[in-house]
């Protein structure tokens, strides 16, 4: 197999703790990789930090465009996470950033 391909629609399910989990999309189309791109908050020159404010739009971002449901009896939408308590906001947000960092692609896929 070549490496031209279409993204898929496979998910797969990442483990909270002993009961709660989310689902996410576990291949992204470039275009949804250019979505999440280009709202990655810019940090640069020297001394320069990432504000809360755009670290959580960006959480939101991610989550709106990986998560297709989770142990929650409500729908996956951005508007529920927002509502989980500031812990369980934390969890998910750093698995969600451990699974996008393994979607991007490696220095040998770019080249």
């Amino acid at each position: 197999m070549g490496i031209l391909r279409t993204a898929t629609t496979a998910s797969k399910t990442i483990m909270l703790d002993d009961t709660d989990f989310i689902t996410v999309r576990d291949d992204i189309s470039k275009r949804d990789f250019n979505v999440l791109a280009s709202n990655i908050p810019s940090v640069s020159g020297e001394g320069a930090s990432l504000s809360l404010s755009d670290a959580t739009k960006f959480q939101a971002v991610l989550f709106g465009a990986l998560v297709t449901g989770w142990s929650l009896d409500v729908p996956a939408t951005v508007e529920e996470y927002e509502n989980l308590s500031a812990a369980a906001g934390q969890v998910v947000d750093e698995k969600l950033a451990e699974h996008f960092e393994s979607l991007l692609p490696s220095s040998a896929e770019g080249k």
